[in-house]
């Protein structure tokens, strides 16, 4: 196939830029099949995944899309997609953004378009990923606006962020002695083996990403629930999935710091008396919870600003293993 010269360049342009970009979290290929105009013809696009905050993330990438006509040229370009709930294994991810670049042949030419839709993980294990999606796209190329299926195959990291495994108020915190604590509070020596064990299970995933929906078994992440989900869920020990459910689950205990021992479930409340949040708790007033910064540690103190704004929606306190 013979490509013009300013469409190499504007592709190898926004390769060198995509690249540029920190952080990133994952790479994608994708085949698709446009549904619109004159003739059904493929199309392809390699695209850079980050998060951003929370369930938002970032899709960067190049593509190649047919022209209006067979033989009639092709438009090279980039795209920009805001996503929502990337990296989730059970939720879909929504997605919406811009496209522009530069046409060949008899659409040699400049060229914007937008699009947005949805796309679902059929495949996962560890961090690769299979994908098929279906989006909406117009173009200001006539004759090309419609829809586009794909099929995807990618990888997403799941390496641990040194950076998040310290701050400056929270430090790298290995918990000492848990098991020796459960047993002078009263807790049976299995069940102190058990729950430290948890507690050095979560703690093992200090540095991953939040991920709405994500519990870590492929998702490369977790969400607050998830994390705790996962950590007891390891160990033989099950609970229930949502931060709702978890604030139902085991014993009730007061909210006070005196009474807390590591492995209970603190809930917290952004919004009235309905949990929105839980962490758990791993001793010396520190619990570890998956947030938008991903999967860290605070304390229940004023001094840490973390800590301090979950300290003052702090509603509750469940124990599950005593």
């Amino acid at each position: 196939m013979k490509v013009d010269c300013p469409a190499l360049a504007l592709a190898a342009l926004a390769v060198m830029a995509t690249g540029a970009l920190p952080a990133q979290s994952g790479a994608r290929v994708t085949a698709g099949y446009v549904v619109a105009g004159d003739s059904d013809e493929g199309s392809w696009r390699f695209s850079l995944q980050r998060p951003m905050v929370g369930p938002i993330g970032l899709d960067v990438g190049v593509q190649q899309l047919p022209g209006a006509r067979p033989g009639a040229g092709q438009l090279y370009g980039g795209e920009l997609d805001f996503t929502l709930f990337e990296g989730s294994s059970s939720l879909p991810v929504i997605f919406a953004g811009v496209a522009g670049g530069i046409g060949t042949r008899d659409q040699d030419r400049l060229f914007a378009g937008a699009s947005a839709g949805f796309r679902m993980t059929v495949f996962a294990l560890g961090g690769l990923r299979a994908t098929v999606e279906a989006r909406w796209r117009t173009l200001t190329i006539d004759g090309r606006d419609g829809i586009e299926l794909g099929a995807s195959l990618g990888w997403m990291s799941i390496r641990r962020s040194s950076s998040a495994r310290t701050s400056a108020n929270t430090g790298l915190y290995v918990p000492r002695r848990t098991t020796e604590k459960l047993r002078a509070a009263g807790i049976p020596e299995d069940k102190a083996r058990l729950i430290g064990d948890v507690v050095s299970t979560a703690i093992e995933e200090m540095g991953q990403p939040y991920v709405w929906g994500g519990t870590g078994d492929g998702s490369g992440g977790f969400d607050c629930s998830g994390l705790i989900y996962h950590a007891y869920g390891r160990h033989g020990v099950r609970i229930p999935r949502t931060s709702a459910s978890q604030a139902l689950a085991g014993i009730a205990i007061r909210a006070e710091r005196d009474a807390l021992l590591p492995g209970d479930i603190l809930t917290f409340s952004e919004n009235g008396d309905r949990v929105t949040h839980v962490g758990l708790y791993v001793g010396e007033d520190r619990f570890i919870h998956s947030a938008s910064g991903g999967v860290r540690l605070s304390r229940l103190a004023e001094d840490d600003p973390a800590g301090r704004y979950w300290l003052r929606r702090w509603v509750g306190v469940r124990r599950v293993v005593e």
